[in-house]
This record gives structure tokens, sequence and C-alpha cells, in this order.
């Protein structure tokens, strides 16, 4: 994310019209009130599942239609796992054009810190890639720009300042990539072409993000059963062999 400006509501067209037109949608005028906060504690989930769980979450609170959202958050963060699950990786960090996944939050946060203290101040972080340089006041602090609702709560509400800034959606999605019109045009047309992705693959996606059925755990943290693993990473194959496939940042494994 490079650019700056309250809130985010969209109803998109049909999928046949922003795919013929190249064009991300339109908005409805009745949802400019702040998403309020969840009243309980965000569920515990295996980081495949946590940024998609959010992202789902923000695009609901928010009234975004078409999962536009879930596709800039392939477009910023996506991967694929070593379990060849397709996600979106909640420890990801961007500094100078490179992608770097790490296998925990607190291995982000170590990477970010010492990129800091290198002087290095664009730094994007999190399941939507928000700009810590451009966005000093977004988080509290780096653990809780690292945290998944949070991160994509931000980046629903900068996307409606950017919406209500300049007028249109496919304008606002350019924009929170860039200001320069051929990157901000070129990043639109990869979200778009994961919007054709995540409707193609919205039941998977759906199955990833409610989580392990079981109440395994490793480390205080939820785990896959290898029953499900297995499906997951079935499912996921079965999309990746389909018309199209996300596509994935530079550097993505």
């Amino acid at each position: 994310m490079r650019a700056a400006a309250v809130l985010l509501a969209c109803a998109l067209l049909p999928m046949q019209a922003w795919a013929a037109e190249g064009s991300i949608g339109r908005w409805t005028t009745a949802l400019y009130a702040p998403p309020s906060p969840r009243a309980v504690a965000p569920r515990a989930l295996p980081a495949e599942a946590a940024c998609i769980d959010a992202i789902l979450e923000a695009e609901r609170e928010a009234g975004v239609a078409d999962h536009m959202l879930l596709a800039m958050g392939f477009t910023e963060a996506g991967r694929r796992t070593p379990d060849k699950l397709f996600t979106v990786w909640p420890w990801t960090v961007n500094t100078e054009g490179q992608s770097h996944y790490f296998p925990t939050r607190d291995d982000a946060i170590a990477f970010v810190r010492a990129a800091q203290a290198r002087g290095t101040r664009s730094i994007d972080v999190g399941c939507l890639q928000v700009n810590l340089k451009w966005h000093p006041d977004a988080f509290p602090d780096l653990e809780t720009a690292f945290e998944p609702r949070a991160n994509a709560r931000y980046a629903a509400r900068f996307l409606g300042e950017l919406r209500r800034a300049h007028g249109t959606l496919d304008d606002a999605v350019a924009r929170y990539h860039s200001a320069q019109s051929e990157r901000g045009a070129a990043y639109r047309q990869r979200v778009v072409g994961n919007m054709r992705w995540t409707a193609h693959a919205i039941d998977y996606l759906r199955t990833l993000a409610a989580g392990p059925r079981a109440a395994t755990a490793a480390a205080g943290a939820p785990v896959w059963g290898k029953a499900e693993l297995g499906r997951l990473s079935f499912l996921s194959s079965l999309y990746a062999g389909g018309p199209a496939r996300p596509l994935l940042p530079a550097g993505a494994p």
C-alpha cells in the first residue's frame, strides 16, 4: 500500500461486467458508517486461515461485495504454503519491492525492527500490506499491525477514504498501491484477475477460514488434523488447476 487518505462500502457489478470492462465496480451509498468492533475476541486460527477469516469479516462489516478485499489480500500477501494451500499470509513483510514470508509473527516483527534500525522506513506489513511510512498512526504497535483483523479493518477504512477522495472504486484500488498511474493501473488489473479466482475458489476459501474442526493444539495454537489438511490441499489443487490461478506477489513461494 503506497498512498494516503474514511470508509469502505461497496456493491460490485456482476462479475461479467467487470471482467469484460476491466472495471472493479461501484459503491452503494448506504454503508458509510464505521464498522463496529466485535464484542467477542477473535478465534485462534492457524496462520493459513487467519487472514482469510479476518478479510471475510472486514468485508461483511464494510459491505464489500464479490470479495474484492479478499482479492486484494492475495495480490498483496498471497502465497502457496509448503502444504500446497493458496492463502493470504499474515506474517508477510515487503521492503524495497520484495515480499518476505515468515513462519511466525515474532519473526516478522524482528525483521521489521531490524529494517527500521537500518533506516528503512517504507515497509508493508500484514494481510493487506499496510505501509508503516505512509500510515504511521494506523496501529499503536507492530504487534497490532500484524493482527489480521486490525490490519484488514484498517485497509478497508483506507480504501473507503480513497474512494471518497478520488470518486471511483477503480481509482481507489489503483491508488491503494500507488499514486503513479501506470503502477496503479497494473495493480488494479491484478486485483481484477484475483477477483475472478476468488469467485471460482470461494468454497475452498470459506472452508479454510473456518479453521480446524478438532480442538487439537500445538504450543497453544490450533492445528489441522491430517485428514482436514489433506482435504484442503486437494481443494486448493483443484482450483489451482482450474481456468485461473491467484496472481501472487513477486517472491511468493
